[in-house]
């Protein structure tokens, strides 16, 4: 790496959250406000263009009963795959476009309704400094980097709720705007959400179908939902669109299972992708995509078949290319996965999306494999107490000891997480509070993520891979294990995450991360051919974010000693001598 770790220029998170904060005023995504007019005119380059056009004549269900397509011509004169109309209610169409290239974009529409069929226009995309939304870094597959090149290391937290609303939970517009600002300044650049309930709420719009089976749709629910993600956008929060959640026999609910068909599916994800695809956005096809097999009642490699083409229709219609992932089920016992659907598909850009509480580091090492980026997608939601009872009940969410060891296992194998906080993930439900954008709780648990941003945010971590073959110990790594919460005559037992262990980043002759918890014992680090350089050492805490320089490695060493301060977690950092490498 290039840079050394200079203790005294290392930013916190703070510091670097209000930096982003500015950049994204003036270079995130769609406006709240997206442009909307008869096609002319100019844009700016991943800024959202917006058509709307009227249809003739009444419909019973226009959402079925009209298709619309519109074929996207280049600058260059190069046809683009064709995007689609979305219905917004009455005799509305409209479709949006993302311009990733400037110069004259042309649009020609084909539909089966005679208003809407031939329609064309133009429009100019003119340069800018948005930054578009996020796509798999070219050469190095497991890491982000926005649309405009702009690398991105991702910090994601949960808002399955966002676009909701509850009154009893105090979740409405206003206060999911302050999350999304909070969250922004806090350093994350990332949300995921659902778009259909499963605890079946609506928003001011209304309830997303007034008959889900005959697929009436209720467009004034998504145009709450443009807001609220334009929002998002505005401040510089990617957000992950769940489509629909697997059935989980909550009444009311929405899922994949109300639909009364295969087409009826495939025609809402269609719909997502027009209505969505060109605000910075990654799209889920599902959550929990395999208790869906429960719900209808068939095998699952039945449903599995069903997801895998409705991700291939989401790919189809989507002339942006967003990300396309699946969010599985964890189990208790075994590591939720989706890298299955990586040997199957076509359109699975994330090597993994996971749900996954167990082994938390051997499961994003083993999903690395596919060049891809890996997400664990939930692991943790801080102090979550579902039925207020006092205790926590959720794994490794207890103690900010167990949630950042849990984190770095994921971060030290070059996997990205997705926080979660009890108070907000599911818009106050399955907590004893409402909904808290500001809930003073969550203050420890946000310094430490800004330690771990600010920590990578910091180094050429594009660079580095797993080696953690590279360290061995006389104290050997443990398991899992399992902690006892108490209150009372009440106990909660939480799978925690190994007591002791060392894992190892590094770009081979460069740099070495080397993470330690739980031992004293010195761990050896194997230099090999590298040893003939010098080396800068530098030790970070990853309770308080502070740096140490150590005393340096002089060269013809074939290993390096690291003795940690005490049986915490710390890490140690190795630069090579740039006169050396």
């Amino acid at each position: 790496m290039s840079k050394r770790f200079i203790p005294s220029v290392i930013q916190s998170l703070g510091s670097l959250a209000v930096a982003a904060f500015v950049i994204c005023l003036g270079s995130g995504a769609a406006k709240a406000d997206p442009r909307s007019n008869d096609g002319q005119g100019t844009v700016m380059r991943f800024d959202v263009h917006e058509v709307s056009l009227t249809a003739s004549g009444i419909h019973d269900n226009p959402y079925v009963a009209i298709t619309a397509q519109v074929e996207i011509i280049e600058p260059d004169g190069h046809s683009r795959r064709q995007s689609l109309l979305f219905w917004d209610g009455g005799q509305t169409w409209r479709f949006r476009f993302s311009p990733d290239r400037v110069g004259l974009w042309q649009w020609k529409v084909k539909s089966s309704d005679p208003a809407l069929n031939g329609r064309s226009g133009q429009f100019e995309c003119t340069e800018s400094s948005l930054r578009g939304s996020i796509q798999p870094m070219p050469g190095r597959g497991n890491h982000f980097q926005y649309q405009n090149g702009e690398r991105m290391w991702f910090l994601g937290d949960t808002a399955w709720s966002y676009i909701l609303d509850n009154a009893e939970e105090k979740l409405d517009r206003s206060s999911a705007e302050l999350y999304a600002a909070n969250r922004a300044s806090q350093g994350f650049n990332a949300i995921h959400l659902m778009l259909l309930s499963e605890i079946g709420w609506g928003n001011r719009g209304g309830a997303p179908w007034s008959d889900i089976s005959s697929e009436m749709i209720n467009p004034g629910y998504f145009r709450e939902a443009d807001e609220r993600i334009a929002f998002a956008n505005s401040k510089g929060l990617v957000t992950g669109l769940v489509l629909g959640w697997a059935d989980k026999g909550h009444q009311p609910f929405y899922s994949w299972n109300n639909f009364q068909s295969q087409e009826a599916r495939r025609r809402y994800a269609r719909y997502i992708a027009a209505r969505y695809g060109a605000y910075n956005v990654y799209f889920i096809v599902a959550g929990e995509w395999e208790i869906e097999a429960r719900g209808q009642q068939v095998p699952k490699d039945v449903v599995r078949r069903q997801f895998i083409d409705l991700g291939e229709t989401l790919r189809a219609v989507d002339p942006q290319r967003r990300m396309i992932g699946i969010h599985p089920k964890g189990e208790m016992t075994q590591g939720g996965s989706s890298r299955d659907f990586n040997r199957d598909t076509k359109w699975m850009d994330f090597g993994d999306y996971q749900q996954n509480y167990v082994r938390l580091h051997e499961n994003i090492l083993e999903s690395r494999i596919f060049k891809k980026p890996v997400i664990n997608g939930e692991y943790a939601y801080w102090l979550r107490d579902n039925n207020g009872d006092g205790l926590v009940d959720k794994d490794h969410s207890a103690n900010l000891e167990s949630i950042r060891a849990a984190s770095w296992d994921i971060v030290m194998a070059g996997g990205y997480l997705v926080a979660g906080f009890g108070s907000t993930y599911l818009g106050g439900a399955r907590s004893f509070t409402v909904f808290l954008p500001d809930d003073p709780r969550n203050e420890p648990w946000l310094e430490q993520l800004a330690h771990i941003k600010s920590f990578f945010s910091a180094i050429e971590y594009w660079k580095l891979e797993p080696h953690d073959h590279l360290l061995s110990c006389e104290d050997s790594r443990t398991a899992d294990r399992w902690s006892q919460s108490k209150l009372g005559e009440r106990t909660a037992n939480l799978r925690t995450a190994p007591t002791t262990t060392y894992w190892c980043l590094t770009d081979l002759e460069k740099a070495y991360v080397v993470y330690v918890r739980g031992t004293t014992k010195s761990v050896n680090l194997d230099l090999g051919k590298s040893g003939r350089h010098s080396w800068h050492i530098d030790l970070f805490n990853p309770r308080n974010g502070s740096w140490k320089t150590m005393p340096p490695l002089t060269a013809t060493r074939q290993s390096y000693s690291f003795s940690p301060p005490d049986d915490q977690d710390w890490i140690a950092v190795l630069n090579a001598d740039d006169k050396d490498t």
